[in-house]
């Protein structure tokens, strides 16, 4: 997981101990290397998140992180669970409902307004009246085209 998906987490209080050991994992697979990161990825449970928080903070100093802004971790995590979409179409109406509200609440722009369409065909699917007799695959493969589409011109 990368820094900008995990300050995401931070943000909207929903990380836990084992994304900072997950995020540790990938800055070490990625070539970065600090006393901290070392520490973080040999941690096993139960974890402690004070004392997880606290190697973080140490990995992020020792590396020079600069703390992206809520908006930037934002557009990470949406181009992870694109990604996400594109690699596990499994995940496909749950990431898009997910990338729905976030796009609702941090980018409003023409190119963010088709995750309110696919957020309406979710709930029709899944609540609704379906009128239109969408399938859950016709919904995914129109939700995995779109994160390939996103992702290739990189909206965000």
């Amino acid at each position: 997981m990368d820094t900008g998906v995990l300050y995401y987490k931070i943000f909207e209080r929903t990380v836990l101990a084992t994304d900072y050991i997950e995020w540790a994992s990938y800055m070490l697979n990625n070539g970065k290397s600090a006393p901290s990161l070392n520490v973080l990825v040999s941690l096993s449970k139960p974890l402690n998140i004070f004392e997880v928080e606290g190697y973080f903070n140490r990995a992020i100093t020792e590396l020079n992180i600069a703390k992206p802004s809520y908006e930037e971790s934002a557009r990470h995590y949406v181009q992870y669970l694109l990604r996400e979409i594109i690699n596990d179409p499994s995940k496909a109406i749950d990431n898009a409902y997910d990338i729905y509200k976030i796009a609702r609440e941090h980018f409003l722009d023409e190119e963010q307004e088709i995750w309110y369409e696919i957020s309406e065909k979710i709930d029709d699917v899944l609540y609704g009246d379906n009128i239109k007799d969408i399938t859950r695959t016709s919904l995914t493969k129109i939700i995995v085209l779109e994160s390939e589409h996103q992702l290739k011109n990189e909206v965000l």
